[in-house]
């Protein structure tokens, strides 16, 4: 173990990767306590997605970057409970807006040019059922437009890194990792609704058995 890989914690060397790891931990706690004693945000998020996928509602998700990528794995658990999804990325190949359907925002600054630019584009086209906004910081234009918005903790890449954290947990990792957690745990909840077993799930899965 070079020394490079390794600082001291408590008097004891620990590796990088290490500290890595239980920073981003200590954020996903610190989201649960959070989100807790919020709970009346995500139980409103909860049961608007039941709603949609009772009512056949289409769901659409919007990110960039890295989030897309959870949106995407988001969009994957969706579709094994019944839902018919859809990622945004460009609105000319994308299926129009309707009022029945869900859209669901995902963007840690809140600020995100081309997630605001093609946020705008669409509610201006029509009103949906339900928008969701998953940010950091509420108070920014994605954040006030959601009908719901869920506030995560965690550093975003607009937000100032303290000491040497950045390192370990860079840009806006703390977010979209918090972000991963809690739309997978959200999935849970709502198959445990369902009354969807994990056999039952899998029957959807793209691979089969």
């Amino acid at each position: 173990m070079t020394k490079t890989n390794e600082t001291l914690v408590n008097g004891e060397a620990k590796r990088v990767l290490f500290q890595s790891m239980e920073l981003i931990m200590n954020n996903i706690k610190a989201n649960i306590d959070h989100l807790d004693k919020n709970f009346k945000y995500t139980q409103k998020f909860i049961d608007l997605v039941h709603d949609g996928l009772m009512n056949r509602r289409r769901f659409f998700l919007l990110a960039s970057g890295r989030s897309a990528f959870i949106l995407e794995c988001f969009a994957t658990r969706l579709v094994h409970l019944g839902a018919e999804v859809h990622i945004v990325t460009n609105l000319a190949s994308m299926p129009a807006l309707r009022k029945k359907d869900i859209l669901i925002v995902l963007s840690g600054s809140g600020t995100t040019p081309i997630v605001v630019s093609l946020l705008n584009n669409y509610v201006n086209t029509i009103k949906p059922y339900g928008i969701v906004t998953i940010t950091s910081h509420p108070e920014t234009v994605i954040g006030r437009l959601g009908d719901i918005t869920i506030k995560l903790k965690g550093r975003t890449k607009r937000d100032k890194a303290v000491g040497d954290t950045a390192v370990l947990a860079p840009e806006g990792t703390m977010f979209e990792i918090a972000a991963f957690a809690y739309l997978d745990a959200v999935i849970a909840e709502l198959a445990i609704k369902m009354g969807k077993t994990n056999d039952e799930m899998l029957k959807k899965h793209s691979q089969g058995t």
